[in-house]
């Protein structure tokens, strides 16, 4: 199962910040990166955040992101918080040569918007929290990603192992044919759960506990080779 660090690594300051993402890319055991997309107040620029920007906060644009993370070998889920984003989003990808690693995708109200007919140079996938909707998002979307998972609310955590230890997310997997993806998990515990499920990938808030779990030590950090 592959590991992606929540928001660039959202364990203390600075998530979705290149020192997020430089952290990620030293440590041994995480495959890739989560981030969140938005537009900037000027309506225009593309900024790398999860919540909507203050005018005169600490922004990291886009452009930047992505010229850093070019240089590493990490991949993307890159999600949207806003519509009327994605074919810029995508374009961006294209142009840094990352479109092969990258996957955009966002909860329905937004990617419902996404290009989903027609070529796909990135792959598309959608956030659906409620399993019994899941064949409807299938078959009216294809999506080539299926993200699923729980919220900060304990309660959400709780009906998503219930729920998942009757059914199995390894046939959901199958049957769809797409990888299933899960976050945001803060437990390594959970982690343990989701290998034995046959989880491609979760995403998760790595602290220390987590980040020992990797069994592995971290590697030094170093600046990434130019391509």
């Amino acid at each position: 199962m592959k590991l992606f660090a929540h928001r660039g690594w959202c364990a203390g300051a600075g998530e979705n910040t290149l020192a997020a993402f430089t952290r990620a890319a030293g440590q041994a055991g995480i495959s890739g990166i989560e981030l969140d997309v938005r537009r900037a107040p000027d309506g225009n620029t593309l900024l790398v955040c999860h919540d909507p920007p203050r005018a005169g906060g600490p922004t990291l644009e886009l452009d930047a992101a992505l010229e850093f993370l070019a240089g590493t070998a990490l991949e993307l889920y890159v999600e949207l918080k806003e519509a009327g984003l994605a074919q810029r989003v995508i374009d961006k990808l294209v142009a840094a040569k990352m479109a092969e690693r990258s996957v955009v995708f966002a909860f329905a109200p937004v990617a419902r918007e996404f290009p989903w007919h027609g070529a796909r140079p990135v792959r598309l996938g959608i956030i659906e929290v409620f399993p019994w909707k899941l064949n409807d998002v299938m078959g009216a979307y294809a999506p080539d990603v299926l993200f699923l998972g729980w919220d900060h609310r304990a309660w959400t955590r709780a009906a998503f192992r219930a729920w998942w230890s009757m059914f199995s997310l390894a046939q959901l997997s199958r049957r769809h044919k797409v990888p299933v993806v899960v976050g945001i998990v803060g437990r390594a515990a959970d982690l343990d759960w989701l290998r034995r499920q046959g989880v491609d990938s979760a995403v998760t808030d790595l602290d220390e506990a987590i980040t020992a779990a990797l069994g592995t030590a971290a590697r030094p950090e170093t600046a990434p080779a130019n391509r």
